[in-house]
């Protein structure tokens, strides 16, 4: 009876052993990707600069008409697409949020799957990439371009996104910048919210007249505060989208409006 009780007890304690091991090396496996991931996104700051503070009174109008003198530069970051295109040539723009320390190049694939699981370098990791709606034009000059990004637990990529629940920070830090070849994109945001995935959020296409203006009103009213900005039927807007990691059937999502385009 006595063999039969130790043989079970070393069942038991070889099955926690598996399982102890099991669990160990699927944690390595999960840090030893976040290591990768962040070494490679870091290794791609060396293609942007950081210039002096802004100075926002030369600006250029949508048409991309200049409005101000040599300084427009100044504060905005200086990006090396072509450095960029080289590692990668799908690249097509670099995004930075200052209020939530974001600053990542934005690729555009042929489909919406295969950067969910690939890195700007395109080696396989589920740090994935910030990348556009394939839909989308890749200058942003959709009614709605919609980027995506993982909702990375480590708060990489698009992990601090829902801190925009937070009034006080969109109060402090009310808008986001997208810097394609040339230009700096100044978007404000207009409306921050978990949604359902697949809701209005994400129409890319507005076939018929006033299909935009129900777009924005439907967005505005999903918002968590009232931010107070108008949108007119002219407006661009840009929609930032991530997971919620507590509920796999909602997104969040940070709309914002092309404020102004800057000359860099």
């Amino acid at each position: 009876m006595r063999k039969k009780r130790d043989y079970v007890s070393l069942i038991l304690l070889l099955a926690s052993l598996a399982v102890f091991v099991f669990a160990a090396w699927k944690l390595f496996g999960m840090y030893a990707e976040y290591h990768q991931g962040t070494e490679t996104y870091e290794e791609l700051q060396d293609y942007v600069q950081e210039t002096k503070e802004k100075d926002d009174s030369p600006t250029a109008d949508d048409d991309g008409s200049k409005k101000g003198t040599e300084d427009a530069r100044n504060g905005y970051l200086q990006v090396d697409f072509e450095g960029l295109k080289k590692v990668n040539p799908d690249v097509i723009a670099w995004i930075q949020i200052p209020a939530l320390d974001i600053s990542y190049p934005v690729v555009q694939g042929n489909d919406n799957y295969y950067y969910l699981h690939h890195m700007f370098d395109e080696q396989t990791n589920k740090n994935g990439s910030i990348f556009v709606d394939y839909h989308n034009q890749p200058n942003f000059t959709d009614s709605n371009t919609i980027v995506y990004g993982h909702n990375m637990k480590n708060g990489s990529m698009f992990g601090t996104l829902d801190h925009y629940q937070d009034q006080s920070l969109y109060q402090q830090y009310p808008c986001f910048y997208i810097y394609v070849p040339g230009s700096v994109l100044e978007y404000q945001i207009i409306s921050c919210y978990a949604g359902r995935n697949g809701s209005t959020g994400y129409t890319y296409s507005f076939p018929e007249l006033g299909d935009f203006q129900k777009f924005v009103d439907t967005v505005l009213s999903y918002s968590g505060y009232d931010t107070g900005v108008t949108v007119a039927d002219t407006d661009y807007i840009v929609t930032l989208s991530t997971c919620v990691n507590t509920d796999r059937n909602y997104r969040y999502l940070v709309h914002g409006k092309l404020l102004k385009k800057i000359q860099n």
